[in-house]
Formats: structure tokens, C-alpha cells, sequence
């Protein structure tokens, strides 16, 4: 009986290897370097068949029964390929959502062919998938390498074995839905199931949950002798030298899926035995060339012998680059790049090659200069190359929740995250560890990031932490060499110290401690003196409820994209009865609406329609009044949060509010809708976030006839160099006739700094009610040239004469009042009249669908211009500006710059720059 047990073992192993149906594991921590295309690189981005079936396929063969296959291009989900190949209607238009559901409920074969040529033979032919979402199965030439579970690196197999050299080869991937028979999903709540909840049908989007190769493939052909995994870190910089340190690893008659992280079963991780570890040198003699390129001009070059052992070895070189040229952040410098390239040779012939972009930059943290107020509490003062800063930031979510994400509407959206003045993105933990794409755009930019890893809102305890683990540290390789990556955090609003989320969080903070020490963690956000906050008050508490803390991690309001996203969106007979959108009813008749509103509720609705009550009648509102007034509303709020948080430097050090771009069309918190189009947010967000910015810092909006207002100037600065000039307030009735004025000297330090200076009171009329004023505040250098200037409307009410509300709303933060009956700020304004005059300066074409324009605007009247507003008109474009509904003061005129992007071709289609205020009549430039 003895005798026979090891048979049997042996018997049901071989059958099990024999058998189609058995299938290798192939999720793995080690990221495999992408090589340069060539003879070591071939991509598999393109043309793949996509087809579908009821059910799993048992054998390869039954794929001769698939369901409509038809071409598609790989990246992209399911969902995507069927609308761009006319199969469904786009899936965001009305209701279509629904219609793409059933997607979820079938697998999904894509195939193709590709040659692997002759000479690649004798080398290990590894197929890397950078991220399938979410279970996948892969043949090569009708055989089951293997399956896969995870969406964020992998699978990886080394195929060599099985090709056919010099021939065609097939390739089959299956990918089933993350909820793949689990009808009940809950995207906050996946068991075992790693996806971000936003792309998984979370915030009411059940049918929006993506499916497929969402990003690319790749076959890397790897020699006996080769590299992986290069980390090249800066260690210091001085006024001519910066000192560098390179780890490579080195592989000699291995693959990196020979590897293991660690052992997963209870036993030591290293304990050998009497005879230790056998260290066999290789006889090749091989070399590394270290290359550093700046443009096309080599800069740096160092040859090392290294000795090499079967296996895997590291390599570790310090590097000394003379003058080297920093890789700086937007606003700070220019983000130069160099590429670096690694040459490995054996006997004198190259081997292997990697090539990466490098930025030679240092990021260090300091104590903030505010009182620490909790266990918790992190270094919040960024020093970049030496330099401090008050970081201008921002939240992100994945640009489009069905995971369509080419470059160029990378580049679209981050070109206009530059030019807003961020200098830091905060890829949130609901959404993506995003595409290469994402990170290079801002290495180019100058754009830092800081990483969630995708924990959202949830706790992970049935998580598959093999799994995890594997997609955690693939992608701390893959991104690690990124000079724009600043922060790792472990995630958004979850509690990484629960016993249900330990494992997950340990899981990142060791190997990040293994794989990445250069750069700050955080657990979570909020967390460690980060705050989320999302009150709905007159902003101007913030300094005052908010005053003692150091990051503003998240803090949003919501708003409504453009009227132009409805008409392209929502059936029109919906634009009725907009202000009454908080109503039990409202949804029983506008559910077109309702499906392009994230987050509708009680506790967002109300606030949103608050602000926009100040602007316009909401009773009757057209489509085109209410959209405009809420983002005008929002637009205020974000600029006094900026303002404020800016101001309280140095016990507040940055400021990230949410969020950027929206994943899908909606009504939502956003500076720029799904399809690229800036709000008014962007551009009152952007005004703070110019290098030296005047604002004033005002006590409150509200106010009665008869009170005196105190005016405090505040400057912000953050220029390397001093500056003088003076500074002043104005103030106007809402008819802009001038009523008070006064103005004092400044002396502004390097920055960041800010400079506070007193600008003395005045007193509202006593008879001044239910109207508005507007306080006007101006920084002009020592030669008279404006340098920055903000404005405000301040509400001079008749129920601020109610003593019990005005103590309540001086005394504590309250709910934002609706101004039902008024009064209301757009109508007011609209009777004093001016006159605009625009000149088309200049109109370049960058592209067939892309121009960059230059307007020269002027206000030709004897009132100011109120909300001057640009824009294109005549066919669907996404466009951004230096600025936007702005302030223009009699006779000034100002050059507009404006990137357009046309959605759709032009031919046949008159297309106009429309430019307009409040107070004046439209202006139309034909294009």
C-alpha cells in the first residue's frame, strides 16, 4: 500500500496535466520591462476579433460556434467596441445604459495572429497583458496556457515553448466580468473581487460596469542574459552635480517567472541548509552601459563589469550627472526629461536593452508650522529641489467610467490641467492605477501625482490577498521611475487600521518599504492631518473652521456641466420644472435626467440649486439659465476655498479639491464634464491658482444695510523673487457706479509667502436692501501694471435685519440660504450696459479637428464688464482658455488664448468665437 500512494499521486498529476481543462495560475508580482519596439518588443495594440459566448468554453473547438465576432481595437472595453462598431447605441445617450447589461452575462473571446519571427528562437517569448478586466483565460495556437484573475497587470506567460517560429500564431483571450454570475454585486462591497467601485456600477450606474482588455498586450522576447526592473533614484543635488543611484536586476538562465516573492504557506522564507546556496558564476563576460540623452545629445555614459551569477543578481551603481537640468514642477521650472538607456552585452554584442525617462528631482517633507491636534499626524510642507510650496492641486477620476482612454484625451485634459495651474494630481482610490499614458503626459507636464491604490470606500477583508499583492507590486515596478510620482496612499475614505482592511494595507506598506522607500506614504486620505470636507456654508468659514489643518485633501461642490451636454444627452421635453429637481416627484418625469445625475439626494441637490438661486429665478428656469447659475454659484464657492486655504500658509500646505473630470456626462462636482468642456469652476479654481494672487479676505457674503465691512487684502506668492506695488479695494453698487475706494503700499517676499494688509471699512448705505455689491481688489506692480485682481458679490439682505439669523449665521456655520424671491444677481446686473469689442489676433491650426486662437477683447463702454464670457458656437468642440468669465474694466482690453478641439469635422458648418458679458451684447468672430 505504501508502494502505491506515490503512483497514484504521480497517475493523478499526469491527468491533470493532460487534461484541457487544467489551467496554471498566471497572476505574478513581477512587472517584465517593456522593451523598445524592435527586435525585442512586438505590441499587440490594434486589431483583434472580438466574439462572445453563453457560457465558458470547455475546449478551444467550440470557439467555431462564437457569436457575432467583428473586429475591434484593443485597448478598450466590450462596451466601447460594440458602439464603435454600430452594433449599440452610444451608452450614454438617454437611457442606452440599459442596453449594454447583457454584456455582463456572457464571455468574451478576442483573437488575433501575430508572427514571431525566426531569430527570436532560443530566447524565453514572454506574453504580457498590461490589464484585462476582470477573469481571463489564454490560448496560444489552441493551447491553454493559463488563467487569470485582476485588472491591473497580468496575465504573464512565457510562451516559448509553444509558438511557432517564423510562423503565424494564434493568440485566444477569454474575459468574463468581474461579476460574472453574481447578479446581487455590490461595487462597495465585492467579496473577494478587486475593482474600483466606480467603474463596477457604483454611485447608481449598474449598467455602466466595465468588461474587457482595457489595456495593452505585448510580447517581450527575452535573452539568456538579461535586465529587468531598473530604479533609478536622485540622492542629492548641489549647484553642479546631482548624485544618482541606480538598482538593476541582472538574470542569467532565468526568467523573472521563475520567481517568487515569498512563500505563501506557513513555512521560513530563507533558511538554507549546511551547504548554503550554491553561487555559480557565469562564464560570459558581460558588461552594462549606463546612457544618459538630453534631447539628442548624449550627457552621461558609464561601463560596468558586473560579476554575475545563474539567477537573478542586483546591481547597484551611484551615479555623479554634472549639471544636470531638474525635472521641476508646473509653475517652479521646466519638467525636463532625460532618457536613459541600458545596454546589457554579452562577449561583446548587445544582449538586451531597456530605455526609460528619467527627472532628476527631489521631493522632501517638513513639519508644518501649525499645532499638531491629533495622534495621527504627518509632514505636510513639500520641498521640491529645495524649493517649499503651498501645493495647487486637484482630484481624478478615471476619464471615461467605460474605460475608453486613448492618448490624445489624456493630453487633452492634462494640456488643461496645466494651464489651470495644478501642480498635483491625486489619482483617487475609487477609480484606476492609471495608464502608462496617464504618467508620462505629466512627467512632460510637470504634473505631480499622488497614487491611490484602488481601496474605495470599503472594507477588503475576503479580498484574495495573493492576488492583490501580485497587482500592488507590478505596479510599484512599472511606476516607480516616474519623477511626476510624489505620494503612494493606500487608498480613499476607508479605515486601513480595521482588522477587515489590515492585510490589504500591510500588503502596500511592506512593499513599498521592499520596492519604493524615496517616496511619502499615507494609509489613507482622509487621515495623518488630510482632511474631506464637504459643508454647505458660506465659504468664507473656511480659514476659521478649517484653520488648523494642513492638507485639504478633498472638498467639492457640485454643479451643471454646459446646457449643450443635455441636448446632446436628454430628451428636451425634461427641460421643464429644473429648479424643482429636489421635489419627491421629479424623477417620475424626468428619468433622463435623473440617469445623468451622480450622487442625487437630498444632501446634494439642495446646496447646488442654493447657490444657484443667487443668480437667476430657478422658478421656470430654461436649460441654459440654470446650468450657468449653478456653475457661476460653484464657481464663487471654489474661489474663496482657494483663497482662503492659500492664504492660511503655513499651517495649511496644499489643497486637492474634487475633482477634475468627470468619468461620465453628469451632473456632478467637476471643473470639466466628461467630454472635456470647462465650467466656470475651472476658470474662478484657476484665477487663485496663478503664481501671485490678490484676494480679500472677507468675514462673510452675507450682510446688512447699514453694517461697516472691514476689508483684509491677502496675497499669495509663490515667484522665486520679491515684489512691491499696491494694492486696493473697490467697491460698487450693482449698477457698477462707483462708491468707495482705498489703497495701500505692499512689499511681497519671495515665496510662498503671504502678505496681509488692512484696507480700511466701509459703511453699506443704510437704505441699501435686497441688492448686491461688488468689492473689487487689485495688485499692481511698482510701474502701475495689473498683476492680479479678484472680485466678489456681496448680498446686502433684509433678512440679515432679523436679529435671531444674523446672530445664528455670524456665530456658526449654517446651511447656504435659497433667495426664492429674490434678489437675483444676473438680471441686475444685465441693465447697466457696456459694449465689447473683439478682434480675432490670431488662428493657428495644429490640426485637422485642432486650432489655438488669440482674441483681443476690449470694453469699449464706461462699465465694467460682468462674467465676460468666450465661447465657440456652431458645432460640437471642447475648448480652454487662460480665462473666463472674467472682469473687464472700462477701456482695458486683454489677449484671450483658446485651445479648441472640434468634435466633428467642420465641412459645410459655419463656426463663430461668440464673446459676451452680462451687461453687454453678444460679439460674434467667424472662425
Amino acid at each position: 500500500m505504501r508502494i502505491m500512494i506515490p503512483k497514484l499521486v504521480f497517475l493523478f498529476v499526469w491527468l491533470l496535466i493532460c487534461n484541457s481543462s487544467y489551467s496554471q495560475k498566471l497572476e505574478q508580482p513581477f512587472w517584465i520591462s517593456a522593451r523598445n519596439p524592435g527586435r525585442q518588443h512586438i505590441d499587440l495594440s490594434g486589431i483583434w476579433e472580438l466574439s462572445y459566448m453563453d457560457t465558458p468554453v470547455s475546449s478551444i473547438t467550440d470557439l467555431q460556434k462564437r457569436k457575432e465576432p467583428f473586429e475591434t481595437q484593443v485597448p478598450n472595453s466590450v462596451q466601447w467596441s460594440f458602439y464603435k462598431a454600430g452594433k449599440l447605441p452610444h451608452p450614454y445617450v438617454s437611457l442606452n445604459a440599459s442596453g449594454y447589461e447583457w454584456i455582463l452575462d456572457k464571455c468574451w473571446y478576442y483573437q488575433r495572429e501575430i508572427e514571431i519571427p525566426a531569430s527570436a528562437k532560443g530566447n524565453s517569448i514572454i506574453l504580457c497583458f498590461d490589464g484585462i478586466d476582470y477573469f481571463s483565460k489564454i490560448w496560444v495556437n489552441e493551447k491553454l496556457v493559463g488563467e487569470h484573475e485582476g485588472m491591473f497587470g497580468g496575465p504573464d506567460a512565457d510562451i516559448s515553448d509553444i509558438v511557432n517560429y517564423g510562423a503565424k500564431n494564434k493568440i485566444t483571450v477569454e474575459v468574463r466580468a468581474a461579476n460574472w454570475g453574481n447578479k446581487g454585486f455590490n461595487p462597495r462591497a465585492g467579496g473577494r473581487i478587486i475593482k474600483p467601485w466606480i467603474i463596477a456600477g457604483g454611485s447608481g450606474k449598474k449598467a455602466l460596469f466595465s468588461v474587457g482588455m482595457w489595456q495593452g498586450a505585448r510580447i517581450e522576447i527575452v535573452p539568456e542574459f538579461h535586465m529587468e526592473r531598473p530604479f533609478l533614484i536622485t540622492t542629492g543635488i548641489t549647484d553642479d552635480e546631482a548624485i544618482l543611484h541606480l538598482s538593476l536586476e541582472v538574470l542569467a538562465c532565468q526568467t523573472s517567472l521563475d520567481k517568487k516573492l515569498h512563500s505563501w504557506s506557513n513555512s521560513q522564507v530563507h533558511h538554507p541548509d549546511e551547504h548554503g546556496k550554491s553561487f555559480i558564476p557565469v562564464s560570459e563576460k558581460l558588461s552594462v552601459l549606463i546612457e544618459f540623452l538630453s534631447g539628442n545629445k548624449r550627457v552621461f555614459s558609464k561601463q560596468i563589469y558586473p560579476t554575475i551569477y545563474q539567477g537573478t543578481n542586483w546591481l547597484e551603481q551611484d551615479l555623479v550627472l554634472a549639471n544636470p537640468k531638474l525635472w521641476s514642477p508646473n509653475g517652479m521650472g521646466t519638467p525636463n526629461l532625460y532618457q536613459v538607456k541600458l545596454t546589457l552585452t554579452k562577449n561583446g554584442v548587445q544582449a538586451d536593452h531597456i530605455c526609460f525617462d528619467y527627472g532628476i528631482r527631489t521631493v522632501e517633507r517638513q513639519a508644518t508650522e501649525g499645532p499638531r491636534t491629533a495622534d495621527r499626524w504627518e509632514n505636510w510642507q513639500f520641498v521640491v529641489n529645495g524649493r517649499k510650496l503651498f501645493v495647487k492641486g486637484m482630484n481624478w477620476t478615471p476619464v471615461d467610467v467605460l474605460l475608453d482612454l486613448p492618448e490624445e484625451r489624456y493630453r487633452w485634459v492634462l494640456e488643461a490641467a496645466k494651464n489651470m495651474g495644478i501642480q498635483l494630481i491625486r489619482v483617487w482610490g475609487g477609480g484606476l492605477l492609471e495608464t502608462d499614458h496617464f504618467y508620462r503626459i505629466c512627467d512632460e507636464l510637470g504634473i505631480m501625482v499622488w497614487q491611490d491604490f484602488p481601496i474605495g470606500n470599503q472594507d477588503t477583508p475576503e479580498w484574495a490577498q495573493d492576488i492583490w499583492e501580485a497587482q500592488v507590486v507590478q505596479n510599484i515596478f512599472r511606476l516607480r521611475n516616474h519623477p511626476s510620482l510624489v505620494v503612494w496612499c493606500g487608498g480613499n475614505e476607508f479605515n486601513p487600521y480595521s482588522l477587515g482592511n489590515t492585510a490589504s494595507i500591510g500588503i502596500i506598506e511592506r512593499n513599498l518599504d521592499i520596492f519604493d522607500k524615496t517616496r511619502f506614504f499615507v494609509r489613507t486620505t482622509p487621515d495623518d492631518g488630510s482632511m474631506h470636507a464637504y459643508p454647505d456654508m458660506d465659504p468664507c468659514w473656511y480659514n476659521r473652521s478649517y484653520k488648523l489643518e494642513p492638507w485639504v485633501s478633498e472638498t467639492g461642490m457640485h454643479s451643471m456641466p454646459e446646457a449643450d451636454l443635455f441636448y446632446e444627452l436628454v430628451d428636451r421635453k425634461e427641460f421643464v420644472d429644473l429648479g424643482k429637481m429636489w421635489e419627491k416627484d421629479f424623477p417620475k418625469t424626468h428619468s433622463e435626467f435623473i440617469h445623468h445625475f451622480d450622487e442625487y439626494s437630498p444632501a446634494r441637490v439642495p446646496r447646488m440649486l442654493s447657490r444657484a438661486s443667487h443668480i437667476v429665478n430657478l422658478e421656470n428656469a430654461s436649460i441654459e439659465s440654470i446650468t450657468e447659475a449653478s456653475q457661476v454659484g460653484t464657481g464663487e464657492w471654489y474661489q474663496i476655498v482657494s483663497e482662503k486655504m492659500q492664504g492660511n500658509y503655513p499651517v495649511t500646505n496644499g489643497i486637492m479639491p474634487w475633482v477634475f473630470k468627470r468619468h461620465w456626462p453628469a451632473i456632478a462636482i467637476q471643473m470639466m464634464d466628461w467630454f472635456g468642456q470647462p465650467g466656470a469652476p475651472y476658470y474662478f479654481l484657476k484665477r487663485t491658482y496663478e503664481q501671485t494672487h490678490v484676494a480679500l479676505d472677507l468675514q462673510r457674503l452675507l450682510w446688512a444695510a447699514g453694517e461697516p465691512i472691514s476689508f483684509t487684502g491677502s496675497i499669495t506668492h509663490s515667484g522665486t523673487t520679491a515684489l512691491a506695488g499696491k494694492i486696493s479695494v473697490t467697491v460698487y453698487d450693482d449698477a457698477f457706479n462707483f462708491l468707495w475706494n482705498n489703497e495701500t503700499i505692499v512689499s511681497i517676499s519671495e515665496g510662498p509667502s503671504v502678505v496681509r494688509s488692512c484696507l480700511g471699512e466701509y459703511t453699506i448705505p443704510s437704505g441699501y436692501r435686497d441688492r448686491y455689491l461688488f468689492a473689487v481688489t487689485e495688485l499692481k506692480n511698482d510701474i502701475g501694471e495689473l498683476i492680479s485682481r479678484s472680485f466678489y458679490c456681496l448680498r446686502v439682505l433684509v433678512q440679515m435685519e432679523d436679529q435671531a439669523f444674523h446672530e445664528k449665521y455670524v456665530r456658526e456655520p449654517i446651511p447656504w440660504i435659497t433667495l426664492g424671491q429674490g434678489p437675483w444677481l444676473k438680471p441686475i446686473v444685465s441693465k447697466a450696459s457696456t459694449e465689447l469689442k473683439a478682434e480675432l489676433v490670431g488662428n493657428k491650426v495644429v490640426s485637422n479637428l485642432r486650432s489655438q486662437l488669440k482674441l483681443k477683447l476690449t470694453n469699449t463702454g464706461t462699465k465694467p464688464a460682468f462674467m465676460t464670457k468666450i465661447d465657440v458656437r456652431g458645432v460640437k468642440r471642447i475648448f480652454y482658455a487662460n480665462d473666463n468669465y472674467f472682469w473687464l474694466a472700462p477701456g482695458e482690453h486683454r489677449e484671450i488664448k483658446i485651445e479648441v478641439q472640434r468634435r466633428e469635422a467642420i465641412d459645410g458648418k459655419s463656426t463663430t468665437l461668440e464673446i459676451s458679458a452680462w451687461n453687454a451684447e453678444k460679439q460674434s468672430v467667424k472662425l
